[in-house]
């Protein structure tokens, strides 16, 4: 039997919970140790989850040979510097998205986990959830064909995230809606083509809505941003990403639809996600509903963290893909500021 992987959640919140409800339902896990600044928030988990090791500092928990493995639930601006501690602590690392702030920071937790040689795993839940995981199967038997265009958004009608003191502000997000939400959409649209290498970006950014609240400010940040990022082999990508923007209120949510050669897979459909194939000359086409894994959501990225751990696997979205991820969001905002495409270049060694 394989040896129990003793973890370490650094941050109480929300993302913290979630990967220890992941944790424990995945089994070969240990929750040993919890960090967090706010006593009530790190007592909380440690009582829900029966977690004995208490850290009010992240630096403390990484020095402790109790840990084998972190849970990274930081804002976005501490992700560099606490994986790159981590890593020199000898700790496999599980990081919340997105995965920096910037490309490169990307790099250096890059550097971190190839020179420790330890697992860098980003929390990209949506490459994880039932219906994403039936259509990657579905495009990946070929199903579709050859897919070359894939649309994407998670779009809110109103939903500024207030509150944290960080979202908002550029210097610890690194971005608005765009590195929020559409880290994860523009993530998973990559994942479904293919992960094939970017080459360009255009984008545009807005602010023009103001706050959730009368004469309350937005903040230093965009609350919704629109791009086209192009692809090796032709492939395309449309992404739109907003907290606040004024659309039929049946538009607030999540899009993903990939387009193939022989059909096309809707991601997000009210019967979960579907197959479009046999088109006619009208345009009509025959819908199969994709049936889902029985092991979604943070249940499945934690077994999948564990198998990456024990050398089974690789990681879905590791270290490499994560300095990927973030040069296609730091293009955009290049483009968005610049108003004209922003070619991105290939990694050394590929």
């Amino acid at each position: 039997m394989a040896q129990t992987i003793r973890i370490g959640i650094i941050g109480g919140g929300w993302p913290g919970k979630a990967h220890a409800r992941g944790y424990q339902a995945a089994s070969g896990y240990k929750l040993a140790a919890v960090a967090d600044l706010i006593p009530e928030r790190r007592k909380a988990l440690m009582k829900e989850f029966d977690i004995a090791g208490e850290f009010s500092e992240a630096r403390d928990l990484l020095a402790s040979d109790e840990i084998d493995a972190i849970s990274l639930c930081l804002p976005n601006h501490l992700h560099a510097s606490v994986a790159v501690a981590a890593l020199k602590a000898g700790k496999h690392v599980l990081c919340e998205m997105p995965p920096a702030m910037t490309v490169k920071e990307a790099r250096q937790i890059e550097a971190g986990a190839v020179k420790a040689q330890k697992v860098v795993l980003y929390a990209a839940q949506r490459r994880f959830g039932g219906n994403e995981q039936a259509a990657r199967q579905a495009i990946g038997k070929g199903y579709a064909g050859t897919v070359y265009h894939a649309r994407s958004a998670w779009a809110r009608t109103r939903g500024i995230p207030i509150g944290t003191g960080w979202f908002t502000d550029r210097a610890k997000s690194g971005g608005g809606a765009l590195i929020d939400l559409g880290a994860h959409v523009l993530d998973l649209a990559w994942f479904l083509l293919g992960q094939p290498r970017p080459t360009s970006a255009f984008g545009a950014t807005h602010r023009r809505l103001g706050g959730p609240a009368p004469n309350e400010a937005a903040g230093d940040v965009e609350e919704s941003a629109f791009a086209m990022v192009r692809f090796e082999e032709g492939k395309s990508l449309e992404l739109a990403a907003s907290w606040a923007l004024n659309q039929p209120a049946h538009q607030n949510g999540t899009i993903c639809r990939v387009y193939g050669e022989q059909g096309a897979v809707d991601v997000y459909t009210g019967s979960g996600a579907m197959m479009l194939r046999s088109f006619d000359a009208k345009g009509e086409s025959k819908s199969t509903a994709l049936k889902p894994p029985k092991t979604i959501g943070h249940v499945a990225m934690m077994r999948h963290f564990r198998e990456c751990i024990q050398g089974a696997g690789a990681p879905s979205l590791g270290a490499k893909e994560g300095v990927v991820l973030m040069q296609m969001l730091e293009a955009i905002y290049k483009s968005a500021e610049s108003g004209k495409s922003v070619e991105i270049k290939a990694e050394r060694g590929e």
